[in-house]
């Protein structure tokens, strides 16, 4: 089966468009996808330098080892794009891809553009903010969509209004089936 491949990576003037066509029942790509939700002005838990800085760490490593990297947005139009120094990780980097969601949940957005570019919907790391509802609500419906994947969250590179040290971590992460939280200094 073909399927048709927009991609769109960087910031509105700089911005890179690559169309391809893949044939997706030949490419199955192994490994965890990275996804890396709403790191964007909007949202105040964004703007804290540790959280960048560990989420640019997680982007680095993904690249490093030919992961495909995720990187989900909220309405970009009311939330601003995803900051330009992470964004600057991917560029140029073609298995990238930024992806929109229209709520909370991006889980069925984030399979789809894990379909569309054959890679497995089995295997993620969640980073971003906030860690308490959409990062929270997208690991869930990933797990209600695919029960058998298995996802690990990085606690240094989310982040959310109450800190990154709030009962998500102890009480709801760990209640889900088949989800590994990273807990602070855990990484790599």
């Amino acid at each position: 089966m073909k399927t048709h491949d927009s991609v769109h990576i960087g910031s509105a003037g700089a911005g890179l468009h690559r169309s391809r066509l893949l044939d997706s029942a030949s490419l199955v790509f192994q490994g965890p996808v990275l996804v890396v939700i709403d790191m964007q002005p909007g949202y105040k838990a964004s703007n804290d330098a540790i959280t960048q800085w560990f989420v640019k760490q997680e982007i680095t490593r993904a690249r490093q080892a030919n992961q495909l990297i995720l990187i989900v947005e909220y309405h970009a139009h009311e939330m601003g794009e995803t900051y330009p120094d992470i964004m600057q990780l991917v560029d140029g980097y073609d298995r990238a891809v930024v992806v929109p969601k229209n709520g909370d949940d991006g889980s069925a957005e984030i399979l789809r553009a894990c379909a569309a570019r054959g890679y497995s919907q089995t295997s993620f790391r969640m980073c971003g903010v906030n860690s308490d509802a959409c990062v929270l609500e997208s690991v869930q419906g990933l797990v209600d969509k695919e029960p058998g994947c298995s996802i690990t969250v990085v606690q240094d590179a989310c982040n959310c209004l109450t800190g990154r040290a709030n009962d998500v971590w102890y009480e709801d992460f760990p209640a889900i089936p088949n989800v590994n939280v990273e807990l602070h200094g855990q990484g790599h």
